[in-house]
């Protein structure tokens, strides 16, 4: 009976922590801000993204011609380019600092995916491999420990 106990117990505290990490992934990924733009893009027909002058991350959802290149035109400040990660890039997102004061307006070549704030910290941390690697070893410790002991491989003396 009590072993019973200690295997459901295990096998739901696995339940938890995938959930958990589900829930942080999902808040990480689906919480971002999506630009979509297509080849031939006019001043008519272009998405934009108003930044707000804190660090962004973007990534490039396509990836259809190596990476996606999106023009920045601050409110008050030098307008420039900026891009995705390359097609073949082991990394996801590309970080980038406001180099204006304000705000920016920007618009892609390709649809790209930015995240800024609260979602870019999420993101980071779901990505790490620490999160990743500890939420495993986290969920399947317990498990392993429990089924061991349901299974009587490990005899523990009363």
């Amino acid at each position: 009976m009590l072993r019973k106990a200690v295997l459901y117990l295990a096998i739901g505290w696995v339940v938890l922590v995938v959930a958990g990490f589900g829930v942080l992934y999902g808040a990480a990924t689906l919480n971002a801000t999506t630009v979509h733009s297509d080849r031939g893009v006019t001043e008519d027909n272009a998405d934009e993204y108003r930044w707000s002058g804190e660090t962004i991350a973007l990534s490039d959802n396509l990836r259809k011609n190596g990476w996606a290149s999106c023009d920045v035109v601050p409110d008050s400040g030098e307008r420039r380019d900026i891009r995705s990660p390359r097609e073949d890039a082991t990394v996801s997102y590309r970080q980038y600092q406001p180099w204006f004061s304000g705000t920016a307006t920007v618009t892609c070549d390709e649809q790209v995916t930015i995240r800024s704030g609260a979602t870019l910290t999420m993101y980071r941390l779901a990505l790490s491999p620490l999160v990743r690697f500890g939420s495993a070893a986290i969920a399947a410790i317990p498990l392993v420990l429990a089924l061991i002991w349901y299974y009587g491989l490990v005899r523990i003396r009363n």
